[in-house]
């Protein structure tokens, strides 16, 4: 074998010296550099895995990070979360546990609410990830968020003094409820900021799909009192009960969001509690015998 330098044939004599071939040498060296780059590789590559793994419980909560898309935040999830065939859709809602709601758009003062965001998406996603704050337009905190129930998939954080709702591992449904104590009087508009993910569940951001959104809401009524003044209304009493009321005699229709009717029937003057065994979003619709339609959107707790 000829080699091209004196540096080479001195590294030959020294390696033929030992009795092992150049030849097996350089292939042994060859086997122990790839086992090691593998070893690194691996090792690099289950570290990588653990860490976006570990997102799935929210990347406040792992990252210390706020991707809501609120003033003031960090780039949202969409930087790293993409490529999925999801198109998802978010909504948030804001409805009164045991007293009906103020509307669709907006917020009783001082009242606890429930805040519902419903994630849903095209295909079958393994699961759906959220990551939210309320925020006044200057991006303070806007009331408080309540942890409400240790066992659904829903749990809070705070990144930088700011109020942070979001899931606490993949959740299988989109439907998460956090209880949200709204502002005093006087205080104004709020925006719900909402970032989403329809994820693969393959334990990496590939695959996945994001959506986000604002969703601001009026201050509304002063009290939950001052709803009770309209000649029609109609609220949750829990345990999927609701309690209906009207100054005239109508003709009442509820209805799931799905399209299921839950109560359909007349009902005199005054005040009814109907049984409906449903519980979450419904819209009730009371007609009078001079055609006038009210309609609400309210939030039936089970």
């Amino acid at each position: 074998m000829t080699f091209g330098s004196v540096k080479d044939d001195v590294r030959h004599s020294r390696f033929q010296a030992t009795g092992i071939p150049v030849w097996r040498f350089k292939l042994q060296l060859t086997t122990t550099m790839k086992i090691s780059i593998l070893s690194t590789l691996s090792t690099s590559i289950v570290i990588g895995a653990f860490i976006l793994m570990s997102n799935s419980s929210g990347v406040a909560h792992q990252q210390n990070k706020d991707r809501t898309g609120a003033p003031g935040s960090d780039n949202t999830c969409q930087q790293c979360h993409g490529g999925g065939n999801y198109n998802p859709q978010v909504d948030v809602y804001l409805a009164l546990p045991l007293g009906g709601g103020a509307g669709a758009s907006q917020y009783v003062p001082g009242e606890t609410h429930t805040l519902v965001v419903e994630v849903s998406s095209n295909g079958s996603p393994a699961g759906y990830g959220v990551h939210g704050t309320v925020v006044f337009a200057d991006g303070s905190n806007a009331g408080e968020l309540v942890d409400q129930d240790a066992n659904d998939c829903i749990w809070l954080d705070e990144v930088d003094g700011r109020h942070i709702f979001e899931q606490n591992d993949l959740c299988d449904a989109g439907f998460f409820e956090v209880q949200w104590v709204a502002p005093p009087a006087g205080s104004g508009s709020v925006s719900v900021y909402v970032a989403a993910i329809a994820a693969n569940g393959n334990s990496t951001s590939s695959g996945d799909a994001f959506v986000g959104g604002q969703f601001d809401f009026d201050e509304g009524v002063t009290t939950v009192a001052e709803q009770h003044k309209e000649a029609f209304q109609a609220f949750s009493l829990g345990q999927g009960q609701v309690d209906l009321q009207s100054d005239q005699r109508v003709q009442c229709v509820i209805l799931s969001l799905d399209g299921r009717v839950l109560f359909d029937g007349g009902l005199e003057a005054g005040r009814h509690t109907v049984s409906l065994g449903h519980a979450g979003w419904a819209a009730v619709r009371f007609m009078t015998p001079a055609g006038h339609v009210w309609t609400e959107r309210i939030w039936i707790n089970a």
